[in-house]
């Protein structure tokens, strides 16, 4: 994937995305988000369905307002006019953070009408009842909009210091597009499947290549993809402690806990294979193999033990 990496900035101003606090505070508003999903799926196993207002949906909508609320205000205040900010409303906007505002905007948008139908049809059986199916696609596009953001600011800093930064700002974008895309499979993870096995071997098998080829590819380090699934692993390991802390302290759910997937392997052949393979055809299914036999594997060792 080649990225152009020349600018065009008429005003040469001394602040980035980063300076003005967005990038860390978006970040940060997206992994509230991950921790609330998964807590609300807890919630619902161990306690039912009770409120609207119940604590994890004030947790995610609280994550999706500042969200919102921070992505506006980068849009007031970044006045730049590099070659990548595009003309809207009237402003010129870093298009990554827009794309991350419309998926704000959207999951939250779509909160009033998920109440709406648990009211006229009762609660899901599944996660991939309709409404949430468009949150889980708004807040894949929220990540992707991060990424975006990121890895511009990589290309238009100004200081040359920071480039090693957004690539790495880029890096936890990716790790949180991974946690948002294995959402999808949360109830394989949480052993509540409604639908076929099938099914979740393909999305096993695909969704964790899609973000480590993805990530392999920007990122500049010949380890991206397994820095990635790290953060993936750390993120899980903080979602099992605020589970515990949730259940334990507050009576808040949380006693039900997902097994996440074993992503570290793929991720390894994804560094060592991208560079080396170009073919993408047999990348993907190479790296898909990987994906579904480590997991295969993980798996039988955590239901044995």
């Amino acid at each position: 994937m080649s990225i152009i990496t020349s600018t065009s900035v008429k005003e040469k101003q001394n602040y980035d995305l980063w300076s003005i606090g967005a990038l860390p505070l978006l970040a940060l508003g997206l992994v509230s988000g991950f921790l609330g999903v998964y807590w609300d799926i807890a919630w619902h196993i161990d306690k039912g369905r009770d409120s609207f207002w119940s604590p994890p949906h004030i947790f995610i909508y609280t994550a999706l307002l500042s969200v919102i609320v921070v992505s506006i205000y980068t849009i007031v205040r970044d006045k730049r006019e590099s070659f990548y900010h595009i003309k809207f409303m009237g402003l010129r906007v870093q298009p990554g953070i827009l794309i991350i505002l419309f998926g704000a905007v959207l999951d939250i948008a779509f909160a009033p009408a998920d109440e709406l139908w648990h009211r006229l049809y009762g609660i899901d059986v599944t996660l991939w009842g309709p409404m949430h199916l468009v949150a889980l696609l708004a807040l894949t596009t929220a990540a992707i909009g991060g990424i975006v953001a990121s890895w511009l600011e990589h290309n238009i800093s100004i200081v040359s210091k920071r480039k090693s930064l957004f690539a790495s700002t880029a890096l936890f974008f990716s790790a949180a597009l991974l946690t948002l895309h294995m959402l999808w499979l949360a109830e394989y993870a949480y052993g509540i499947p409604v639908f076929p096995t099938w099914i979740h071997i393909a999305l096993l098998a695909s969704l964790p290549t899609f973000a480590f080829v993805l990530i392999a590819k920007l990122h500049p380090s010949n380890w991206s993809a397994t820095l990635c699934a790290l953060i993936y692993t750390a993120l899980h390991f903080a979602l099992i402690a605020w589970l515990g802390v949730s259940n334990s302290q507050f009576d808040w759910g949380g006693a039900s806990q997902p097994i996440w997937a074993n992503v570290i392997l793929t991720a390894i052949a994804t560094d060592l294979l991208v560079k080396r393979l170009s073919n993408n055809f047999l990348l993907g299914i190479i790296l898909a193999l990987i994906s579904f036999g480590a997991n295969l594997l993980f798996y039988e060792f955590v239901q044995s033990n």
